[in-house]
């Protein structure tokens, strides 16, 4: 997945499974902390975090202050995420300080969305790992398009811009109505 980030020139950077668990968190949660930080300066940030008994994808869209949680198992309706949700918190209370003006007085805050849909592996099985990495690469592809759209928005807006002024004069009458004369016409 590193190389096909690489190779779409997607900005990601990935959180070791190793590191990004719930047993970790407890016991060693500065080391996770430093690592999500570290990959913060990427444009998403995006990893495999174990709650224990279950693999959920979780995605830090940093260019919006977005957290995504992808959980391939809709059997525990809309989990909570606490720990997963207070070191993320933390790690980008970390990452956005050096880059704070000292005069500003609110500092972004970063949503968390625990409902996003993603593909849902069959009721009873225990293949998380398979639907978390599948998840993981159809969203790479996402925000591959979501970034190169993004980097293009003075073309969209000239396009968008275009087609108002083409509506506004060639279908829209100046009086307000619609031009309904034959087809010919047009």
């Amino acid at each position: 997945m590193m190389k096909q980030a690489e190779e779409m020139h997607c900005n990601v950077g990935f959180l070791g499974p190793q590191l990004f668990s719930a047993t970790v968190v407890q016991f060693k949660s500065n080391d996770v902390i430093q690592a999500i930080k570290k990959a913060m300066k990427h444009d998403f940030v995006v990893g495999a975090y174990n709650i224990g008994s279950h693999w959920v994808m979780v995605a830090i869209a940093m260019k919006w202050n977005d957290v995504w949680y992808l959980d391939s198992s809709k059997g525990f309706p809309l989990r909570k995420f606490k720990d997963v949700v207070t070191i993320v918190n933390w790690a980008f209370s970390e990452h956005m300080d050096p880059k704070m003006k000292k005069n500003s007085k609110t500092k972004p805050k970063l949503t968390h969305k625990i409902d996003i849909p993603c593909t849902q592996q069959p009721s009873g099985s225990t293949s998380c790992g398979f639907y978390v990495a599948l998840n993981m690469y159809d969203l790479l592809g996402d925000m591959c398009i979501l970034k190169k759209a993004s980097a293009n928005q003075a073309t969209i807006r000239m396009i968008q811009g275009m087609l108002c002024e083409f509506i506004l004069k060639e279908i829209i009458d100046p009086k307000g109505s619609f031009y309904d004369g034959p087809a010919d016409d047009a």
